[in-house]
């Protein structure tokens, strides 16, 4: 089965790129316009605000979990196997800390005081995890609100973890990196599967977009419609200008958004 793989992504208004908190990782790596004919594996992070250095922390996730999926698809088959992935990512985290703090040492410009209790508290991020097998079936992994939508024959099929936008709350379960309880984090994660078709669409995006998506479906409409032109015309500028008129109708809220879609039409 081909497969075409595209993210977008824009930052939220008042906010530079760097600020960017959301964070997408695709295995393999591949440009939009070009299909790939064997297994994906993807996977989405909203860093949250309130704590420190939650943009590194959602991209070192996403880059963590991509490479251990590609490399093990069954750890997203239990919610053990996918703790196990969030326990490697926690560990890469000390590495990538501990050259983040020797790096501002180096500039001249070590933790201040106030920044120590965040460090210590940690950063936390949402986290999903999805794999397209190259035998028909998919798997998913999740916690927190970042969403997979699935569409077949014009019409939504399954969503996960979130099925309705009232229930994407302010207050989402979170991945700490500092938390090494295997038995914690996989008793909050949620686990999915499926099959799927030629023609079949699966959209993963964080929380901003998630709520959008599942308004305009339940208003009977499609919003997937949209999201797939987007995906084809491949720009960032036009994904940036649509987000920014959603924002202003009041129709999405202003946060990141991020967005990744296999389209296997």
């Amino acid at each position: 089965m081909w497969a075409y793989v595209s993210t977008l992504s824009v930052h939220k208004d008042g906010a530079t790129p760097e600020e960017c908190e959301d964070a997408a990782g695709v295995v393999p790596v591949i440009e939009s316009d070009e299909p790939t004919d064997g297994a994906v594996s993807v996977a989405v992070s909203d860093g949250a605000s309130e704590s420190l250095l939650a943009g590194p922390w959602a991209r070192l996730l996403v880059e963590s979990t991509v490479e251990a999926v590609r490399a093990k698809p069954e750890v997203l088959h239990s919610d053990s196997g996918f703790a196990r992935v969030v326990l490697d990512a926690v560990d890469d985290w000390d590495e990538w800390l501990a050259a983040y703090i020797a790096g501002r040492e180096a500039e001249d410009r070590p933790i201040k005081w106030y920044e120590q209790p965040g460090l210590d508290r940690g950063a936390y991020a949402t986290l999903l995890a999805f794999h397209l097998t190259d035998v028909g079936l998919w798997h998913a992994a999740a916690l927190g609100d970042s969403c997979l939508f699935q569409v077949r024959s014009d019409r939504l099929l399954r969503a996960f973890p979130v099925e309705t936008a009232v229930a994407l709350g302010t207050s989402p379960a979170l991945l700490n990196s500092r938390n090494r309880n295997e038995g914690l984090i996989a008793s909050k994660a949620g686990l999915a599967n499926g099959d799927y078709e030629e023609g079949d669409q699966f959209f993963l995006g964080t929380d901003a977009i998630a709520h959008w998506f599942l308004s305009e479906v339940e208003q009977d409409d499609c919003p997937w419609e949209v999201l797939r032109d987007l995906s084809a015309i491949g720009s960032q500028e036009a994904f940036a200008k649509w987000v920014a008129d959603e924002r202003a109708s009041g129709r999405m809220k202003n946060d990141d958004v991020t967005l990744v879609h296999v389209d296997l039409g």
